[in-house]
């Protein structure tokens, strides 16, 4: 038998075009399901690309923080500002590559001041 069909500098390893579907159920809670489905399709089955995904982002960009807030005030594990970072810094890591980084400063931005009373 013979070896390997490419060596092992050939062998390029790609990330899956289409989000993790968990991802984008979770992004539908955040945008809003009505807004996702109209715009994606169902989120169970739906299959956008990264671009799309932070189109819809970026148009329901206020929404998105408001869930973020309600959420982090409804975890145990925050209990005051820095918690409620934190809680945040952990959400926005599953958030990954389909948010950008100037989605992620200005999500930043409105947190801290919807949180900065807590």
């Amino acid at each position: 038998m013979s070896g390997p069909v490419a060596s092992a500098a050939r062998v390029r390893y790609y990330r899956p075009v289409n989000p993790p579907r968990e991802l984008l159920l979770q992004l539908a809670r955040l945008v809003g399901v009505e807004a996702f489905t109209e715009r994606l399709g169902r989120p169970q089955t739906a299959e956008p690309d990264d671009e799309a995904l932070r189109a819809l982002i970026e148009e329901r960009l206020e929404h998105v923080a408001r869930r973020l807030v309600e959420e982090a005030a409804v975890s145990d594990d925050v209990i005051d500002p820095a918690s409620a970072a934190a809680y945040l810094e952990d959400r926005l890591r599953t958030l990954g590559d389909v948010i950008t980084p100037e989605q992620a400063e200005r999500l930043r931005a409105a947190f801290a001041e919807a949180t900065a009373g807590w």
